[in-house]
């Protein structure tokens, strides 16, 4: 029987210049990462807070199209999880237990920012089907994470 301790974990680290310099997210069951931890940092390593904070998944998409509906899904999933923890970085989001991205551990090492975090995926999932491009809901309408 397969293990049912479940948990999408995710570490962003932010640089002296308040841009991306790494992060890994992944889907961890009975201990074992599972899936592509750095998917985007190719595409979005670099960029400032405020960059990945503003950008929505229609310029990502046009900028980084993606060959299938499951790329689509994965890279949006990866982008809206940055965002939350840039989110509650900002204190734009409470990042409390039952928010989108839950806060477990900030620190400075001098360099660099770390935030550690859990991500409700069913949240996310939630954002992605909202914005149109997952397509499960049938709608295609223009997708924005405002930061309010």
């Amino acid at each position: 029987m397969p293990c049912k301790d479940v948990t999408e974990l995710i570490e962003v680290v932010i640089d002296a210049d308040d841009r991306l310099k790494s992060y890994t997210f992944n889907k961890r069951t009975c201990g074992q990462a599972v899936g592509a931890a750095s998917l985007l940092l190719e595409q979005l390593g670099g960029r400032s807070i405020a960059a990945l904070s503003a950008l929505d998944a229609d310029t990502y998409l046009a900028e980084f199209p993606q060959q299938s509906d499951v790329e689509e899904f994965l890279s949006l999933k990866h982008l809206f999880a940055i965002q939350s923890v840039l989110a509650v970085l900002t204190g734009h989001e409470p990042g409390g237990p039952d928010d989108v991205c839950a806060a477990a551990d900030i620190s400075y090492d001098g360099n660099d920012l770390v935030i550690n975090a859990r991500i409700s995926v069913d949240l996310v999932t939630e954002k992605i089907k909202s914005c149109g491009h997952c397509k499960s809901c049938g709608r295609n309408k223009k997708s924005e994470i405002v930061f309010s």
